[in-house]
């Protein structure tokens, strides 16, 4: 794992959002969320694809072969159009665990989430279903995908926390972290401004800052 991505995920994806915010960029997902508490995930991205069945006898896939391509930290995410459909469970989770990869994330549904939840390694999807994924099939990986309103590319940085998943345009790493630890400073001296019940104008002063662009 590189330093940037290592310190990106040190950092709180609020504080992640709002220097993506001062950049003009964007990249939340929506509606995914980890199945355990305090839970902490940052690693560069490889996409997988998948959509609709056609029944033309697409090309063939397994996840566990890709899986053990991927470098250790990578994160593997789905793609699904919002699938309401589980793509992975305990198994596949259990796969991307003893490969070293930093997280396993979907727009998808996914089971086995009771042991999911007491996995060492996070898994990050839309919910828990029983439904298979009969109506959805594999179609690439490593191509842009966009899972859960988010257009994400492999190389990308994802972060995650319990508030959920952000993502960092991999050739703009280095621009989102300067943006997002000058925040994170910020972010403190408010706090202890509200704790001092500072004078207005002070607190009003910090919030100023939070809203310029750190050159």
């Amino acid at each position: 794992m590189s330093d940037t991505t290592a310190r990106l995920g040190a950092l709180p994806t609020g504080v992640i959002c709002d220097a993506l915010g001062r950049l003009g960029l964007s990249g939340y997902m929506d509606g995914v969320r980890p199945f355990r508490r305090n839970v902490k995930m940052s690693g560069r991205a490889r996409t997988v694809s998948y959509g609709p069945v056609r029944g033309d006898d697409g090309p063939k896939f397994n996840i566990y072969a890709f899986m053990r391509s991927l470098d250790p930290g990578d994160i593997v995410v789905f793609g699904t159009n919002m699938s309401s459909c589980w793509l992975f469970g305990e198994n596949m989770a259990h796969a991307a665990q003893y490969q070293n990869l930093s997280g396993v994330v979907g727009d998808c549904m996914a089971r086995d989430v009771d042991q999911l939840a007491e996995l060492e390694i996070p898994c990050f999807a839309r919910g828990s279903a029983t439904r298979p994924p009969r109506d959805i099939e594999f179609i690439a990986t490593d191509v842009i995908i966009n899972c859960a309103g988010a257009q994400v590319h492999s190389g990308d940085i994802l972060v995650g926390d319990g508030d959920g998943i952000v993502v960092v345009p991999g050739r703009r790493a280095a621009d989102v972290l300067l943006q997002a630890e000058d925040l994170e400073t910020l972010e403190q001296q408010q706090e202890r401004a509200i704790a001092a019940q500072a004078p207005m104008p002070d607190l009003l002063g910090i919030l100023a800052k939070k809203k310029t662009l750190k050159t």
